[in-house]
């Protein structure tokens, strides 16, 4: 299955640009006939799947397919791009990157970013807006020749490749199709199961800029309780602060807008045990989709199975095969098992 994860990855899909993903996903789902597909309005796609318990409670599991990247924003007198940011970067990860910028048509074109030099900015701070996209172009008039258009997608070059760990894998946006690809991954395993929930497993759009096709897909579909299946970043080159890459799924108890609730904490960590599976406390400055699906319809069971990853939200991240075994782990034994009995004992704190 680990093939899925590389396939998406090469994919490009930025915020509002996410079809080459949903086409991957819609075809992968077509070829197995016990599911549904459903859609929000903005593009985000599940896979739906009615238990035969007629009053089951509903679940819903979700990556979301957009990376991070730019749009086209304008083009200068001297056929530069100026770009805007779909997703969070810190600027300096960005200076001489090679770039591909799609056309209308779907043809890339090739560009490398600069920035102003040193000695004619103001304290050598680099900001975003400092930088250009050059394509070659030698004025306004050829770049629009080319094809290049406001609002066009821009973004990093497919760069799969393992490590020679072969555990380990370097490629862009694994923020997030590892979401993409572990959804498929539940698609697959549990079309010929039944479990005593209702489930949709698919993938959001417009998370990078404010978990917007969670907010929508949440309204719609009104699950009981909401997985999020996220990579996060973390930081142990030197030593393992909060946790760290081959160290199991990251168990996310605490960000600035999902605390996560004691039952679900007690929860996890009962499968987890039972299961003999390998997680990491994690506390994360960033949300994933569960923060959106939190507070809707008078409040969701809402958290992550987090993949931990190291350098994402720049041109390549690193990850670790194992970590997701683990969190595919995860995430079965909770479809197998969750049922209205066991989301009310969450709801009361989880005593097991």
């Amino acid at each position: 299955m680990f093939k899925i994860y590389e396939d998406l990855l090469n994919l490009k899909a930025t915020s509002g640009n996410e079809n080459n993903v949903r086409k991957y996903m819609k075809n992968f789902i077509e070829k197995y006939p016990n599911y549904e597909i459903v859609y929000d309005n903005l593009g985000s796609i599940f896979a739906y799947k009615k238990s035969k318990n007629k009053n089951a409670k509903t679940i819903m599991i979700a990556g979301h397919m957009d990376e991070v990247g730019f749009m086209v924003s304008s083009i200068t007198k001297n056929g530069h791009i100026k770009l805007q940011p779909t997703g969070g970067f810190k600027p300096e990860v960005l200076i001489s990157q090679v770039m591909d910028l799609h056309l209308d048509d779907e043809t890339v074109i090739k560009g490398v970013i600069g920035s102003l030099p040193p000695h004619i900015k103001e304290a050598n701070k680099v900001e975003i807006k400092d930088f250009l996209l050059d394509i070659g172009a030698t004025s306004l008039e050829q770049a629009k020749e080319f094809g290049v258009k406001p609002g066009q997608m821009v973004v990093f070059p497919s760069n799969f490749a393992y490590t020679a760990n072969k555990d380990r894998f370097i490629s862009k946006a694994i923020d997030n199709r590892f979401g993409c690809g572990l959804a498929l991954e539940a698609i697959k395993h549990f079309n010929n199961i039944d479990v005593d929930v209702n489930l949709y497993i698919g993938a959001t759009v417009q998370e990078e800029v404010g978990l917007r096709g969670a907010k929508t897909s949440v309204k719609k579909f009104r699950p009981d309780m909401f997985i999020a299946l996220d990579a996060s970043p973390v930081n142990d080159l030197e030593k393992i602060e909060m946790a760290g890459l081959g160290e199991g799924f990251l168990m996310r108890i605490f960000d600035p807008r999902n605390v996560m609730m004691q039952g679900l904490i007690n929860y996890f960590k009962s499968v987890a045990t039972k299961n003999n599976l390998k997680y990491q406390p994690f506390i994360s400055l960033g949300g994933t989709d569960a923060a959106a699906a939190l507070d809707e319809n008078g409040g969701i069971l809402a958290t992550t199975i987090g993949l931990p990853a190291r350098y994402i939200h720049s041109s390549a991240a690193i990850a670790d095969f194992n970590d997701i075994i683990e969190a595919r782990k995860m995430l079965f034994n909770i479809v197998e098992n969750i049922n209205e009995s066991e989301l009310n004992k969450i709801k009361e704190g989880y005593i097991d």
